[in-house]
């Protein structure tokens, strides 16, 4: 005879069954909560779905430092020295039109 009995399955089928809609769930909330991000179907999903949930309920808001309209400058700094090649300095000038 085997240890197991039909009460020990039925136990487990329920302990199964109950953790199975107990992440659907859970699921189903963080979704509505919007703690799910939108790349989380990747094979690293559901690590990613948990440090982008984490990060918004221990940080309660932006993760990002948020700036006035008059803080954001208009033009994008350049990096390193302007070209000074006369093809660049017609381009910047806004002479798009065909060289030859």
């Amino acid at each position: 005879m085997s240890n197991t009995s039909r009460r020990k399955w039925m136990l487990a089928g329920l302990g199964a069954a109950a953790g199975a809609s107990g992440l659907a769930v859970a699921a189903r909330l963080a979704d509505r909560h919007g703690l799910i991000p939108p790349d989380a179907g990747h094979i690293y999903g559901p690590g990613a779905a948990l440090t982008y949930a984490t990060q918004r309920l221990l940080t309660e808001g932006s993760m990002a430092r948020e700036f006035s309209r008059s803080q954001i400058s208009a033009r994008p700094f350049a990096n390193g020295k302007p070209l000074q090649e006369a093809e660049f300095l017609r381009l910047q000038g806004g002479d798009s039109a065909s060289g030859g």
